[in-house]
């Protein structure tokens, strides 16, 4: 059953109109028609079976009939990232939301190629993601901040930090004291070309508690980087 992301209260009998964005896939990719049942959700009404009653042009209308599911908490895990070339950027918004992010924090360090972004994208990126992989919640995207933008955020979080240049300690030695779920979370990956000295001080310095992890003896891609590190942190947590 296919699953579209609607940000409005769902109840048994109750119609909504589907965005626009979701006829071509709905009716001319996925060939759905009027009687064609699909899965409505939001992070508050959970998930909830719905059927097409009605396609006029481009607009969808779709009756919900019973709830399938609740919704649930997710950890309290985030990402503060350097976005890289796009298509790199893309896996990482669609992963990170697939693993189950709450909030994804793009950041400009020193040594970060990408001068803009487009939010919106990374934003259909997520939702997309949130549809395909049975989550009910979409990640909170915030603006592209510069890292000493960020320092009041850090000081109000457990920071784990991932960097190479580092001796990290192994994932199964995170300080056990922050995993109440009650404060924030935040895995940090740097750019492609790796921190500044100074970077790593400020993140250090203005974080509530901060940890450097490893990730094993090779240098990864940071991509590749972002993906095991949410691995390991969830896995954790978990």
């Amino acid at each position: 059953m296919k699953r579209v992301y609607c940000n409005s209260i769902l109840d048994e009998g109750s119609t909504y109109q589907l965005e626009e964005k979701y006829y071509i896939h709905l009716i001319r990719v996925m060939r759905l028609n009027i009687g064609s049942e699909i899965a409505l959700f939001n992070p508050n009404s959970g998930e909830w079976k719905a059927v097409i009653k009605k396609i006029n042009n481009q607009n969808i209308i779709a009756e919900v009939l019973e709830k399938i599911s609740s919704s649930f908490v997710e950890p309290n895990i985030s990402l503060l990232f350097s976005p890289i070339k796009n298509l790199n950027s893309e896996a990482i918004i669609r992963q990170s939301t697939e693993l189950g992010v709450r909030n994804i924090y793009p950041t400009f360090f020193q040594r970060t190629v990408i001068k803009k972004i487009n939010l919106s994208k990374f934003s259909s990126y997520s939702i997309g993601a949130a549809q395909q992989c049975g989550r009910m919640s979409i990640p909170t995207l915030d603006n592209y901040q510069k890292l000493d933008q960020r320092i009041d955020l850090l000081s109000k979080c457990h920071v784990l930090m991932f960097d190479e240049n580092l001796q990290g300690d192994p994932i199964q030695k995170i300080n056990s004291s922050i995993s109440d779920n009650k404060t924030e979370i935040i895995v940090i990956i740097g750019p492609e070309g790796g921190f500044e000295e100074k970077e790593r001080q400020m993140i250090s310095k203005n974080s509530k508690t901060f940890q450097n992890i490893s990730l094993g003896p090779r240098i990864l891609k940071a991509d590749t980087a972002v993906i095991a590190a949410l691995s390991l942190t969830f896995h954790y947590f978990s």
